[in-house]
């Protein structure tokens, strides 16, 4: 098995010419057939069902927080509630790819569903913030699975060509949980409380998990429970998620609860360091079947779609998390309808994700269509950064639009490029990857921007805000964003003016994060998507 797997990752690093001649000797792809046109669209929703929740939960707390914190009493800690998750979801989600290849894809859903369930559950029964904390932890573990496996499990059952316009329509789903989750919030703790905001999913992630159980029917890896656990890289996955916590937890408190400065972000970053330079030593020389098998990333197409993916997610979430906050503090407008002024990105992105399967499934290409809408995000980046305190709606709504028909686009075609360019042994670590790149980036994106925003509102709110009251306004603008409505008239302008520059930081930044994306996606080779599972390699196109 070791050196199925080592063949299978040098495999990965050979021009295709090379690869299929290898792979042809080795005889390291099985025979495969494609699940029947009606048992798929019932898999594909229920798997789909999780992938949507998984995605709402992520930014559903964005609108609860403020009622949780007057419940408990704890303003400064609640945050990590939205903190907690995002971060199992980036520790855990490249772990599945390898573990479901180990177990079996039906065992990592059905452990997934069943995380998330209870993560949900504690969430709707905590009794103080901790232990919601906690919870929001138990739930990231499953969503991490929830998102990860959904791709993984498509893999193995439908051809490339295929999978791409199913992949577009996951994404639109994924995108509508994250981007509705807001709203969704808002709206349930008005109706029935906070509570109920996690409650209600568990009956939708139990009908998810049944059907899963009686439906998919794919292969289940043979071999002893003893074997199996042999096969797992305990070490590398313990270097792993101690690597990404440290270096997760250090952005998420550096410059927002401590300085950058401070023993514990110094420290954080230290240790997340070793961690990952023993995680890189154990996968490249001493793991028996790495749980990320580096050398991947040699792969140009790998490489070019992994951190394209790290990147656009850095960017979405920025404009998830700052947009609202523009349209409330700058614009006056109403939580509420801040909330729904981010639909026009999830409407551009279903827009994006839908064309760009559609050309993938028609002509089997998809490199110029991917370095295109990388173009569109760092455009909509620049447009975006022109919000003023005068901006027309209808400006806005074309701009957020075209930007998140960008982020669908670049999405999408991002991971049908980094399947295609592997052997189908490597499919399923692939993807892990991939989504473990989505995750980090969007806690990343979300820690820095965060951490931008404060600094630059801080900084020009001193200059602006001048005398004896001074130092209690900018703390109570700072604490609250509603806090605006309440100083005295002479101050509301320059604090709008202050929110609009730190608002502007925020995206001076996404600017840069967008020109990386087109050189990350043009970093990408063309491989033939295939229209067959049976396939050896995806062969690069003249």
């Amino acid at each position: 098995m070791a050196d199925e797997q080592d063949t299978n990752v040098a495999i990965a690093m050979l021009d295709d010419e090379e690869a299929v001649r290898l792979l042809n000797e080795n005889e390291v792809v099985d025979e495969v057939e494609e699940v029947d046109a009606k048992s798929l669209p019932i898999i594909f929703c229920s798997l789909y069902i999780g992938v949507f929740l998984a995605a709402l939960d992520g930014t559903v707390v964005a609108t609860l927080l403020a009622h949780i914190s007057s419940e408990f009493h704890e303003f400064r800690s609640v945050s990590w509630i939205a903190t907690a998750y995002l971060i199992a979801v980036s520790a855990c989600q490249p772990l599945y790819g390898k573990l479901s290849d180990i177990y079996g894809r039906k065992s990592g859903l059905i452990f997934s569903n069943v995380c998330f369930a209870i993560g949900c559950t504690l969430c709707g029964l905590a009794n103080n913030v901790w232990v919601l904390v906690f919870a929001r932890i138990i739930a990231g573990i499953g969503g991490a699975g929830l998102t990860s496996l959904s791709a993984i499990t498509l893999n193995d059952m439908v051809p490339l060509r295929q999978r791409s316009m199913l992949q577009g329509i996951g994404s639109i789903i994924y995108n509508a949980g994250a981007s509705l989750g807001g709203v969704f919030g808002g709206y349930i703790t008005d109706t029935l409380g906070w509570r109920w905001a996690f409650l209600i999913q568990v009956p939708f992630v139990i009908v998810s998990s049944i059907t899963i159980f009686f439906n998919l029917n794919l292969k289940v890896p043979h071999g002893a429970t003893a074997d199996k656990l042999a096969r797992i890289d305990f070490l590398g996955s313990f270097t792993l998620i101690s690597s990404l916590v440290l270096f997760l937890v250090a952005l998420s408190i550096g410059g927002n609860y401590v300085p950058w400065g401070s023993f514990t972000v110094i420290f954080s970053f230290f240790f997340g360091l070793v961690s990952l330079g023993a995680f890189t030593y154990i996968e490249l020389y001493v793991a028996r079947e790495p749980i990320i098998p580096i050398r991947l990333l040699k792969n140009r197409t790998v490489f070019g779609a992994s951190f394209a993916n790290w990147l656009i997610m850095m960017i979405n979430f920025s404009q998830l998390f700052y947009l609202p906050i523009y349209f409330i503090a700058v614009r006056d407008i109403s939580p509420t309808q801040a909330g729904t002024s981010i639909i026009p990105n999830f409407l551009g992105s279903a827009a994006g994700a839908l064309a760009s399967g559609t050309i993938m499934k028609s002509t089997g290409r998809y490199y110029w269509f991917t370095v295109t809408n990388a173009v569109i995000m760092a455009i909509s980046c620049m447009l975006i950064n022109q919000f003023s305190l005068t901006t027309g709606p209808w400006i806005q709504m074309a701009v957020i639009t075209f930007a998140g028909f960008g982020f669908g686009g670049v999405l999408n075609c991002s991971l049908i490029a980094m399947i295609s360019a592997v052997p189908p042994e490597l499919q399923a670590v692939t993807t892990a990857i991939q989504y473990g790149f989505r995750g980090t980036g969007s806690t990343v994106g979300v820690a820095i921007a965060s951490s931008i925003f404060q600094n630059v509102l801080k900084s020009t709110l001193s200059d602006k805000i001048v005398g004896p009251d001074a130092e209690d306004i900018i703390g109570r603008v700072l604490d609250s964003v509603e806090e605006i409505q309440h100083v005295p008239k002479e101050f509301v302008m320059p604090i709008k003016e202050s929110y609009l520059a730190a608002f502007h930081g925020v995206f001076y930044f996404c600017i840069f994060l967008g020109l990386l994306v087109v050189a990350a996606c043009a970093v990408m080779r063309e491989h033939v998507l295939s229209k067959t599972l049976n396939r050896t390699i995806a062969a690069a196109a003249e």
